[in-house]
């Protein structure tokens, strides 16, 4: 069928006007587009989509470029983080253009950092904190939902839908002969390390306080499920510092049964989490310290470029001196860029701290910060990739909107607004009129 040029053609013509239509939606009603970029997040797996000269492009790709071209507002101010932003991809493009690193990294990272980052920069023009919140934290549940199901009957539903069995990612893990559930992404990792990015997001929604704490249970149950240390660590961390430094986003109340549970819960399943780790044995052990061994590889980093130590077997699988999977977001930048590249994302990480420390935090940010021991021993793989870098656009924005000069305008307009409705209280003279 994709041989034949009249059917190219007609699914060609048909794919454009879906497209229009959903971009005419969006324009229309703005939050259909965090809706259904949620949905594609959360419920599209990394191999579902299709080639396009040359490139694949997968659905949530295709859902991040739909909603960019949708919610471009002139109402975006230029942030001093969204100069780093250029920088960093500016430094990318040299070590490509002079330093030999492959084209395929190159358009790994602008599918994967640049176009979440830029749609995380955007969506606040468009839509209001609470409703990207509320749109994650019911995408997360109910992924969360499915990867309980996935637990108990031993069947991931999305290994049925076309392309999982010729993709890398098509494949259940288990450890300590216990399913590790993974949904849509791939890997219990990824999952894992969604889930706890999501966390901060249902800890500060605007819903009854007792459903946001069922709903917390919910998510961290399935993140437990992904029997992923780093998911694990990652998810009582965004809670532990959502707690201490959201306030302006959730009552005290709320954090003080939220930090209760979390401790109670970890009394109850922590024993259990060592002995699934304990009966992984040498397999749990041997990852961690597979990650250490790592840690050797920065010394083969060059400036700018690939590093030489690269090999490409004659089954066009890669090697780095030795190593084959690079358990490391933060080495294998790296390895496949450079060490000024990776300069440039440790100063923005470094920003992300600061804007923390400084009390100036936002969901957004508190879940990156979280996920900093994540960086550092696994690789951004699948659908977390873009949640991490949609999560810092939105980290710039909300900081915007919530400490910067935008919070200046926005408080103005609150104080004008407060006036006219108190002016339309005021009782007149008899005699005059409005």
């Amino acid at each position: 069928m994709g041989s034949n040029p009249i059917q190219l053609v007609a699914l060609a013509a048909a794919a454009m006007v879906a497209v229009l239509g959903l971009v005419l939606l969006i324009r229309r009603q703005p939050r259909w587009g965090m809706a259904l970029w949620t949905v594609a997040f959360f419920f599209t797996p990394i191999w579902l989509g299709a080639s396009a000269m040359g490139v694949f492009v997968s659905g949530l790709t295709a859902m991040t470029v739909i909603a960019i071209i949708s919610g471009i507002s002139p109402n975006l101010r230029w942030s001093n983080v969204d100069t780093v932003m250029v920088v960093l991809l500016l430094v990318i493009l040299l070590a490509y253009a002079v330093g030999g690193s492959l084209l395929g990294h190159v358009q790994d990272s602008v599918v994967m950092w640049f176009l979440p980052y830029v749609w995380g920069r955007i969506v606040l023009a468009r839509v209001t904190e609470n409703w990207v919140a509320a749109c994650i934290a019911v995408a997360a549940v109910g992924a969360s939902i499915l990867g309980i199901a996935e637990f108990l009957t031993s069947q991931n539903l999305f290994l049925l839908l076309p392309g999982s069995s010729s993709s890398v990612w098509g494949g259940l893990q288990e450890r300590g002969g216990l399913l590790r559930v993974e949904g849509a992404f791939g890997h219990s990792i990824a999952l894992g390390g969604a889930l706890a990015i999501s966390a901060a997001f249902v800890l500060t929604v605007r819903w009854h306080p007792w459903v946001r704490v069922a709903a917390l249970v919910v998510v961290g149950a399935a993140t437990v499920l992904t029997f992923s240390r780093l998911g694990i660590i990652g998810f009582a961390l965004t809670l532990v510092i959502g707690v201490l430094l959201l306030g302006a986003y959730a009552g005290r109340g709320l954090r003080i049964t939220v930090l209760s549970i979390l401790v109670v819960g970890a009394a109850a399943v922590v024993p259990t989490i060592l002995d699934v780790f304990g009966e992984a044995g040498s397999e749990a052990e041997g990852s961690a310290n597979y990650r250490v061994d790592l840690l050797g590889l920065t010394n083969s980093m060059v400036l700018l470029g690939i590093s030489p130590d690269r090999e490409v077997l004659a089954t066009g699988e890669d090697y780095w001196a030795g190593f084959r999977s690079i358990d490391s977001a933060l080495l294998l930048i790296g390895l496949r860029f450079g060490l000024l590249p990776l300069g440039v994302v440790l100063v923005l990480l470094a920003i992300l701290v600061g804007s923390v420390v400084i009390g100036r935090a936002t969901p957004a940010s508190v879940a990156l910060v979280a996920q900093i021991p994540a960086f550092a021993t696994v690789a951004l793989i699948t659908q977390y990739a873009a949640f991490v870098w949609f999560a810092a656009g939105l980290a710039v924005s909300a900081y915007a909107l919530r400490y910067g000069r935008d919070a200046v305008q926005l408080a103005a307009a609150g104080a004008r607004a407060e006036f006219t409705r108190d002016a339309r209280d005021v009782e007149l003279p008899a005699g005059m009129t409005r």
